[in-house]
């Protein structure tokens, strides 16, 4: 309704039976042959007035492929219906011109977050300059546990390695990193 494709006149119990049918036949629940069959015959006879504002052929070509569907189902021969609506739609150049509709929705959608980046660059920018002068009056941070840490988990790492093939180096490598940890995170208080 929100979409502009139904007409104000539409039976909206007809279109949520579809619509409901065709989401449990998506969940793996085949609907009930006589509720798809009762739908479409509904929708046969008021195909005239059908509430989709669908092209005038393809509205023609869908009902025709509904009737040749149940001649196919009635004499039990395969039948494909999105092949053949794929064909006629191809046909038709129908397919064309919804990739060209796409691209263009695309582009548009490109162009407004390209607009909207322009538009809030320069707020970006004073924040930025706006942070970089508290960063600037702030005290420096003493990162001696950072340089610490990383020196202790390599020292850590690498005797981990060693253990399969020197057991006593690998697990003095080991407690030397921690002592290491250790004498950093006291320089980091003082």
């Amino acid at each position: 309704d929100d979409l502009g494709m139904l007409t104000p006149d539409y039976n909206r119990k007809v279109i949520e039976k579809a619509i409901e049918l065709s989401i449990r036949a998506m969940h793996g629940q085949k609907p009930d042959e006589m509720e798809v069959e009762a739908l479409l015959e509904f929708a046969n006879k008021t195909m005239s007035k059908f509430p989709f504002m669908l092209p005038k052929h393809l509205a023609l070509y869908m009902r025709m492929t509904s009737i040749i569907e149940g001649i196919y189902k009635t004499h039990k021969l395969d039948f494909k219906f999105v092949k053949v609506l794929k064909k006629i739609l191809e046909e038709e150049n129908l397919i064309k011109e919804a990739y060209i509709e796409e691209l263009k929705y695309s582009f548009n959608r490109f162009a407004k977050s390209i607009d909207a980046t322009i538009t809030i660059a320069p707020e970006l920018k004073k924040f930025i300059d706006e942070n970089r002068s508290l960063q600037l009056y702030a005290k420096p941070k003493n990162n001696v546990l950072l340089s610490g840490s990383i020196l202790s988990s390599a020292i850590f790492i690498g005797s981990a390695f060693l253990y399969s093939t020197n057991e006593t180096a690998s697990i003095t490598g080991m407690i030397s990193s921690l002592v290491m940890m250790g004498i950093f995170v006291i320089f980091r208080k003082r």
